[in-house]
Parts: C-alpha cells; sequence; structure tokens
C-alpha cells in the first residue's frame, strides 16, 4: 500500500474506533499533506455526487446535541452539482427526510461560499428570509473515493462517496457514534 492508502487507513480506524476529536485531526491533516499532488480543487470531476459524512468536528451537524431517537443512524449525505451551482445537505430520522438546500459559488480554486436556501424537515419547508445563513467550505482533500472538507467556522468534515463507499459509511459511522 502506499503512503497515502495507509494515511487514509490509518483516519478511518480513528474515525470508527471513536478515538478523540485530537487524534481524528491529527490523522486528518495526515491526509491533507497528500493535496500537494493536486486533486483539492472545485474543478476536480470527482467532485460533484453524493457523498456520506462519516467525521465532523461540529457537534450539532453530527446530531450529538440531539437525543439518540432523534439522531440519524446513517451518515448523513451532502450531494453536490458544481455545474448547477447546488448542494444538499440530507440526513434521515425515524423515517423523515431532513433536507438542507444550498447555492453554492467559486470563491477560489477549492473553496465555494455557500448560501442556504430552503431548510426541509419531512414534507415541511421554509426558506430563510435575507442573507444569514451562509458561509465557505473549502476542498482540503479529494480523490476517488475521500473527501476531506473545512468550513468557515472551524469546522472538518471526512465523507466517502456514496457510489462505492455506502457499506464502509455506514460502518464507520455506525462506530463513530457509538463513541458519543
Amino acid at each position: 500500500t502506499s503512503l497515502k492508502d495507509r494515511a487514509k487507513a490509518i483516519l478511518i480506524e480513528q474515525v470508527e474506533s471513536g478515538a478523540s476529536n485530537d487524534d481524528i485531526f491529527k490523522a486528518v491533516r495526515e491526509v491533507e499533506k497528500f493535496s500537494i499532488l493536486g486533486g483539492a480543487n472545485l474543478q476536480n470531476p470527482l467532485l460533484p455526487g453524493n457523498w456520506l459524512m462519516v467525521w465532523t468536528t461540529s457537534n450539532s451537524i453530527a446530531g450529538k446535541t440531539r437525543p439518540k431517537v432523534f439522531q440519524t443512524n446513517t451518515p448523513p449525505e451532502q450531494l453536490i452539482d458544481m455545474e448547477n451551482g447546488r448542494a444538499v445537505n440530507a440526513e434521515t430520522v425515524l423515517g423523515i427526510r431532513n433536507a438542507v438546500r444550498a447555492d453554492i459559488s467559486p470563491l477560489t480554486k477549492n473553496k465555494v461560499r455557500v448560501q442556504f436556501r430552503e431548510f426541509s424537515v419531512g414534507p415541511i419547508s421554509f426558506k430563510p428570509e435575507g442573507d444569514k445563513f451562509r458561509g465557505e467550505l473549502s476542498v482540503s482533500y479529494l480523490d476517488d473515493d475521500m473527501r476531506i472538507s473545512r468550513g468557515d467556522k472551524g469546522n472538518a468534515f471526512v465523507l466517502l462517496r456514496e457510489s462505492t463507499q455506502r457499506t464502509a459509511a455506514d460502518r464507520i459511522w455506525k462506530g463513530w457514534k457509538e463513541s458519543w
């Protein structure tokens, strides 16, 4: 195995075993070092598609702050459509799909501006007024099956490609969640 593959495997092991955020963050930084070879940019054809979040520093995005019954049992999903400037974050809780739709626009070669446009809980949706719900998200690592992103509020995210990594992502999410 390559150094990059080993670094990714260590990161996944850290997440799945419920290691501390400090240890996981250290593993994240090790994987991000391989972005020097390129790939972590918005023009990369690997970026669009559906991604499964297996770890984040954000307790609220992960759902850690909710009662267990309202936590998702499967990894939250993020659909990225750069061509049409859209993103959708979604999760299923108690059989109900909750989602946030956003417009995304490039800021730099690896960073987008995110403007959240619509929030939905099952069939009920609402659109926030003004531009209060916005942020930035950068791609700090990207390959065929893994993406690492960082938000402007200091949060980090590890995501796996849904089309090829669903089974692994479900297992990793479950392992991480058990550590809460």
